[in-house]
């Protein structure tokens, strides 16, 4: 990464932050991707309401269906109809997470834009850990559920959590580097950033999360981790075969795209 590459990116944050911050008013919108949720919106949902209806700056949720088939979007917006500020982005057909992320980084208005899992395996309540180090400056901030200090309450099944340290060892080793958790779901970006970063993002399968944070250090944001509590929700959607042969063509592709100037 050079120095101009550095100022580049932080430069366009500034920019466009402080043009977020003078057009109005949101602080904050949370992105969820979902897909046949349906059997967990009950229990997550309130955990959310809960949370947010205690914030005191404004702020916006952006719920992005991906071609779900059993009323996802419905009850989405029924559990979160207390809240101010609720919209519901529905794409058809499915086209993966990374896909449903990436529509709702692109359409959030916030100053800072998060994404989480719609099961909140992190809790909503470890954004405030992220506060003092956004207002530092940091552009992006991710939660880790391996360095120090992480809080594991339910771990996953061996083989999701040896597969899952294989693909952190193969994405430091291919495109990101010096970063413990590439895959978890709870990650803020400032706006800018979030534009600038999933504008030319590509891949929509699991893989997602290794190619944003390349591309966001391609450009020169400044990345923190932060460790956080998180637990295993049952219900997976992972199936081990399929999805860890598509991460590992994943990564391969994420440099070929590099190499071809795809995310200039």
């Amino acid at each position: 990464m050079s120095e101009g590459t550095r100022r580049a990116g932080a430069a366009e944050s500034m920019a466009d932050d402080k043009a977020v911050g003078a057009t109005g008013a949101l602080k904050l919108s949370v992105v969820i991707p979902m897909y046949n949720e349906s059997a967990r919106l009950a229990a997550s949902m309130p955990k959310l309401v809960e949370y947010f209806s205690r914030q005191s700056y404004p702020y916006e949720i952006v719920v992005v269906d991906d071609g779900s088939k059993d009323g996802t979007p419905a009850l989405a917006t029924q559990l979160l109809s207390s809240l101010p500020m609720v919209r519901v982005i529905s794409q058809q057909p499915n086209r993966g997470k990374g896909a449903a992320v990436k529509t709702g980084m692109l359409a959030a208005n916030g100053a800072f834009v998060m994404f989480c899992d719609a099961d909140l395996a992190t809790p909503p309540s470890e954004l405030d850990k992220f506060w003092p180090l956004l207002d530092r400056g940091y552009e992006v901030v991710i939660g880790s559920r391996k360095m120090p200090g992480a809080n594991i309450m339910r771990h996953q099944p061996l083989w999701r959590e040896s597969l899952g340290k294989v693909f952190t060892w193969l994405t430091d080793k291919i495109a990101t580097h010096n970063i413990s958790d590439v895959t978890c779901g709870f990650k803020c970006f400032s706006h800018s950033a979030a534009q600038q970063v999933f504008s030319r993002s590509v891949l929509t399968d699991w893989s997602f999360d290794a190619e944003v944070l390349f591309i966001a250090q391609k450009r020169g944001y400044r990345i923190k981790e932060v460790p956080v509590t998180w637990h295993d929700e049952p219900g997976t959607k992972v199936r081990i075969v399929r999805d860890a042969t598509q991460a590992l063509l994943g990564l391969l592709k994420i440099r070929r795209n590099y190499m071809r100037g795809v995310y200039k």
